[in-house]
């Protein structure tokens, strides 16, 4: 299949426009299904797993490959929790269909940002409106809406006889004298300097210099060519389908635009360069890594080198997708989306060459923030929680595993509540059950004042015995210049040799936590005296001495408990702005400034991780899913003293369990 002839295109957009059942509609259109498929039946061809018909939503990218049209299309979650795929198929696609349902007032907001994303990567773009038959719909408010949030490129290439319950039929913009024919004349002119130059010079052009532009216009985006559709109905679908088949820039064209350092002319004769964009698990397949193929040819079972360095390893399985299914071929060309089996070393951003070295590929995904500590609830489940875990995290890059260093807890973290339990759910079916809590904060400890400590360790039963004994001084340190060791023992008091155990004692202590099991930093500990007795006295002795000798010093020196503070970039719409600040207040957090971009607020702040452990689930409910942030370690700070006792209590009972 030449790149000349293919089209990819993504269907993207928010929740419920109807991206699966446009997908559906246009795949029976097409001949490549006998029945049309429903949502509610749970027979569509890009919702296929038990997840995705339980919820009747699309949580994971798929693909329908039609050979005979030359097409493959690529169905997308509209979820904001859900979105991996849907941005990593704009990495796959070289045009996005952005889908939304018909609206007087607005758009949601993730519908708008996925057009603009698809804009940054230089993706041709169309719009797909859906839902025309709703009430109390206003076609001009429609349209005045869309250039608002969208631009004025999205201009209508199909019409509607009527919007509202009795909306029945389109007709094409250029066959009828309208406003919007010269619109459309206008934004495909813009991509052509000549047709341009010409149009002005005469006041009009032939259907057929706008038919051998219009694709142009598009791959430049000075055209978004908006349809009007019913999938359900199939109003519309024959209409968008010919322009699709017809129209759509091409894979060749598309090429041109992809952003990466691995692609030089783009040819079929070429080394191999194919982006993976997907990752999923079969139990009979084992991992399907589907691809773009951005040069060369990619032929069944060759042996390419490894992205991550090693041996090499052979392209199995090579296939075209038709949602659930693959179908085996032997080659694929530049621009081919295809996917291929058993090879478990690849992951989502890898390039594959056929010679020298990929680079891999930052899609543009937010990092996760939403986090829970899992515990596994048997013996079986702790032996396969970790390697299912990863075999997740590969599946879905905004789904991340870790085990933390310092409170030792295997912790996942995702975009939302609901992405996480989606995950814990799938991890289910996997055969693993796991128990879930918030994650243990790494709060510390350290002290205020200078304080004294003695502890003398004796203990005799039969035999030899055990004796050591420890005078020190404690100060406080800078903070984050961390524990500092003074040895100002002279005479002998505490022979050489056990000095270090001292040291160790305390240092043990000091992971262990004296107030509230967390770690201690920031000391300074002066040994300035003791006693040892001839027999008695061993690396034990000292090492439970010199810990015993820092905790009494600890208490005693008004010991504080210290909290991570992060800094966080919050994205809201402006209406919502006083709402967040707000509860932005409410959490401790402090402002540090505010910037703008268009309609959308970003507030700078600091506030305490504890209070921002679960932000996303209010920031979203605040904003009505408009709202984002992003957050990272900016320091430690004092926890105010009338929260100290509680978290200390809390963390004393969490200790004893």
């Amino acid at each position: 299949m030449s790149a000349s002839n293919l089209r990819n295109l993504t269907f993207i957009g928010h929740s419920d426009a109807g991206k699966t059942c446009l997908v559906e509609a246009l795949a029976h259109h097409y001949g490549a299904t006998t029945r049309l498929g429903s949502i509610n039946e749970g027979n569509t061809v890009c919702d296929f797993s038990d997840a995705e018909k339980e919820k009747k939503h699309s949580l994971g990218g798929a693909v329908v490959h039609l050979d005979k049209q030359s097409l493959n299309l690529i169905d997308t979650p509209g979820y904001p929790d859900f979105l991996a795929d849907a941005v990593t198929s704009l990495g796959a696609a070289g045009c996005a269909v952005v889908t939304l349902a018909a609206n007087n007032e607005g758009f949601p907001f993730h519908g708008v940002r996925m057009w603009e994303m698809a804009g940054e990567l230089g993706l041709a773009r169309a719009v797909a409106l859906t839902k025309v038959d709703h009430e109390n719909l206003d076609l001009d408010a429609i349209i005045e809406n869309l250039h608002e949030r969208l631009g004025f490129q999205v201009v209508p290439f199909t019409l509607p006889d009527q919007v509202g319950p009795g909306f029945s039929s389109v007709k094409a913009v250029a066959s009828d004298e309208n406003p919007f024919r010269s619109q459309l004349v206008d934004a495909i002119v813009e991509a052509d300097d000549e047709l341009m130059e010409r149009y002005l010079e005469e006041g009009d052009v032939s259907d057929e210099d706008l038919a051998r532009v219009l694709p142009q216009a598009m791959a430049k985006g000075t055209l978004a060519p908006l349809f009007f559709v019913d999938p359900l109905r199939g109003i519309g679908i024959p209409e968008l389908a010919d322009f699709i088949v017809d129209e759509f820039p091409t894979a060749a064209t598309q090429l041109s635009v992809v952003k990466g350092d691995n692609v030089e002319g783009g040819g079929a004769d070429e080394r191999l360069v194919a982006r993976v964009w997907k990752v999923m698990s079969d139990k009979h397949l084992g991992q399907i890594t589907y691809l773009r193929i951005l040069q060369g040819t990619m032929k069944s079972d060759m042996q390419v080198p490894s992205p991550q360095g090693g041996k090499p390893f052979k392209l199995s399985g090579l296939s075209t997708i038709f949602g659930k299914d693959v179908h085996s071929i032997s080659s694929a060309g530049p621009g081919s989306i295809v996917a291929v089996t058993r090879v478990d070393g690849l992951h989502v951003g890898d390039t594959i060459v056929s010679e020298g070295e990929g680079k891999s590929f930052e899609f543009p995904l937010p990092t996760p923030y939403t986090s829970v500590a899992v515990r596994p609830k048997s013996r079986d489940d702790e032996q396969k929680i970790g390697p299912e875990l990863q075999k997740i995290a590969k599946e879905d890059p905004t789904f991340a595993v870790r085990r933390d260093s310092v409170t030792h807890e295997l912790v996942v973290s995702g975009l939302s509540d609901l992405h996480l339990n989606e995950m814990l759910k799938l991890l289910h079916h996997r055969g693993v059950d796991c128990d879930t809590s918030l994650p243990r904060i790494a709060y510390q400890e350290t002290v205020t004042i200078n304080a004294d400590g003695h502890h003398r360790h004796k203990k005799q039963s039969g035999g030899s015995g055990q004796f050591g004994e420890c005078y020190i001084r404690l100060r406080p340190n800078e903070r984050g210049a961390g524990f500092e060791f003074v040895d100002k023992i002279v005479g002998g008091s505490i022979p050489r040799q056990f000095i270090p155990a001292v040291e160790k004692g305390m240092v043990e202590q000091m992971g262990k936590g004296i107030i509230a099991g967390s770690q201690v930093v920031d000391l300074v500990v002066e040994l300035y005296d003791g006693k040892h007795h001839d027999v008695d006295s061993d690396e034990v002795s000292f090492k439970m001495a010199g810990a015993r000798a820092l905790k009494g010093a600890f208490e005693n020196a008004r010991p504080i408990l210290l909290e991570p503070v992060m800094h966080t970039a919050i994205s809201v719409p402006s209406r919502y702005f006083g709402d967040v600040s707000g509860d932005l207040n409410n959490r401790r957090g402090q402002i540090l400034g505010m910037d703008s971009k268009g309609d959308m607020q970003i507030i700078e702040a600091n506030a305490p991780l504890a209070e921002l452990q679960s932000y996303s689930t209010p920031l979203r409910s605040m904003t009505h899913g408009e709202g984002s942030f992003t957050m990272e370690f900016a320091h430690y700070d004092q926890v105010p003293s009338h929260l100290q006792d509680k978290i200390v209590s809390e963390l004393g009972e969490k200790e004893e369990e």
